[in-house]
């Protein structure tokens, strides 16, 4: 049995860069035989905002190589938390000591429940439960913790070996990368991760299962209004989505401000949007930073896409430049006159053919089209003839989709995503359901990017000494069903391919446009811009 020593004192001529810790870390709640390390948050006790966390690991003396079991409390994000040693006689022992503190904390203190179809535990009556914070990174414990990283459900890496030396490293390389794309994405990915770390009270990165659990609580919780109903006041009420809400901060240390009103950060249809936005962000700054040192991979390989920078001066850029900024009806004046700053052209490997198909079966339908985009270029000057042709029959567009600029990177990579369930129900941002929003107009797509006057981010998720961001996408829309009004649609009607909310018909200002299907549309340009 170990020995515990005062709180707050280290053993004997020692200082917190003394000690190694160990992995594996712990991602899973009761499980503490196994690991060596493990983050705990407790969010909630008897209903009160407590936001606390509990770290422990096994820890050696770099020198001396005593054993110890290290514990490590105090409020999420805290600058001096308490902490205490149990001095032990062997790793072992220092095992038992780690486990038996961990389980007093988390299932010793709770009851086995479901949660938005998790299984999950839940405080007992008077009691604070810590549940286990799955984490690729952590900013709790002694200095060494901080090397102990994983990435749990991580999706692998584009890689392949080649020699360096006497050992081999992973490494993709691909084409060159001009200097505008190289600065961008570089610029892109520190932000990213300064971004997710910022959002965390304590500085750490969730781990890929966190993030994927916490997409189906989103989902779930969508599910849970189309009971409640539409009013925020009895949305912050209902029990489910209360402990839905309880379970995400529980596993995902999200900075929430203390004694902020419930309308602010419980999963009502006002908030959902964002925490969607935000989990795609965290899991492009996974995916951005380096987890695995091992690997090396070149950033458009990474991203398994062709981009490059488009000069004003090129012939693309002669008919880019001037057409962008002039597409617009200028309903939304506050927002002033766009001032192109750089231009890429972006192509996903992975959607090579899925727009074709797409149009070839809008096409095949032979359906008469009467509503099509505004503000198209007169001639679509980067396609061939007869691709004209195919674009015009099946009602393709190229539309615009502003987004955070935290986000552009994972957009990039992922493709713009779904929602993990499509779910029948209008939330704040997306008022025809959750579909993939694009718009004809760029000043109304300006409204969701990181301009600092923008309707929806107000500036949130910019990237230091850049401007906002914008795609321009090409969308098979095929037949447009112009809704009546707001609605959660997780399809179009029958033989119609995307819901079109209509300016001045729909409860709109401006045009927008909605599809449920990711091949329906396929990325072609970015822009970085100012106002």
């Amino acid at each position: 049995m170990g020995s515990k020593l005062a709180k707050d004192t280290f053993p004997d001529g020692s200082t917190a860069g003394d000690f190694d810790c160990f992995g594996p870390p712990a991602t899973v709640d009761g499980d503490f035989q196994t690991v060596k390390i493990a983050d705990l948050g407790c969010f909630t006790q008897d209903g009160k905002d407590t936001n606390k966390y509990y770290h422990g690991a096994v820890v050696q003396h770099k020198s001396k190589k005593d054993w110890y079991a290290y514990f490590e409390w105090g409020r999420t994000g805290a600058a001096r938390p308490s902490f205490q040693f149990v001095a032990c006689r062997d790793e072992q022992d220092a095992q038992r000591e780690f486990a038996s503190q961990l389980h007093s904390k988390n299932d010793r203190r709770g009851q086995w429940v479901t949660v938005a179809g998790l299984r999950t535990l839940q405080a007992c009556a008077g009691k604070d439960c810590y549940l286990v914070r799955p984490m690729a990174t952590r900013s709790t414990g002694l200095p060494d913790a901080r090397s102990i990283k994983i990435n749990d459900g991580a999706k692998p890496k584009p890689v392949a070996e080649v020699e360096t030396g006497k050992k081999k490293a992973a490494v993709k390389k691909g084409k060159k990368v001009d200097a505008h794309t190289l600065q961008l994405l570089t610029d892109l990915s520190v932000a990213t991760i300064a971004y997710t770390r910022g959002s965390m009270a304590d500085e750490s990165l969730p781990t890929q299962a966190a993030i994927e659990e916490a997409r189906t609580i989103l989902a779930e919780a969508q599910k849970r209004l189309t009971k409640v109903g539409d009013d925020v006041k009895k949305q912050v009420k209902d029990k489910e989505l209360i402990a839905m809400t309880n379970l995400m901060y529980g596993r995902i240390p999200r900075r929430k401000a203390l004694r902020a009103q419930p309308e602010e950060w419980l999963l009502t249809k006002d908030n959902i949007l964002v925490w969607q936005n935000d989990l795609d962000a965290f899991e492009s700054a996974l995916d951005a930073i380096d987890i695995d040192p091992v690997t090396q991979v070149d950033p458009l390989s990474e991203l398994n896409i062709d981009m490059e920078y488009i000069p004003p001066d090129s012939t693309l850029g002669k008919k880019l430049y001037p057409w962008w900024p002039a597409a617009t009806a200028n309903r939304h004046s506050y927002i002033g006159d766009m001032k192109i700053r750089n231009l890429w052209r972006v192509t996903r490997k992975a959607d090579s053919g899925k727009l074709d198909k797409a149009q070839a079966k809008v096409i095949k339908q032979k359906t008469k089209i009467s509503e099509r985009a505004l503000h198209q270029p007169k001639t679509r000057f980067d396609l061939t003839p007869t691709a004209r042709k195919q674009y015009t029959a099946s009602n393709t567009a190229l539309l615009f989709h502003g987004t955070r600029s935290v986000n552009v990177r994972g957009i990039m990579k992922e493709s713009l995503r779904l929602p993990k369930e499509l779910v029948g129900v209008v939330i704040t941002g997306a008022m025809f359901g959750p579909g993939l929003y694009f718009a004809d107009d760029w000043k109304k797509s300006a409204g969701y990017t990181s301009l600092n006057n923008s309707y929806w981010s107000r500036g949130s998720g910019a990237v230091a000494r850049r401007g906002a961001f914008m795609f321009a996408m090409d969308v098979c829309l095929g037949v447009p069903h112009v809704a009546d009004q707001a609605h959660g649609f997780t399809a179009p009607p029958k033989e119609h391919h995307s819901i079109f909310g209509k300016a001045g018909v729909s409860g709109v200002q401006n045009n927008e446009y909605i599809v449920f299907d990711t091949n329906q549309q396929e990325m072609r340009y970015l822009v970085e811009f100012e106002v």
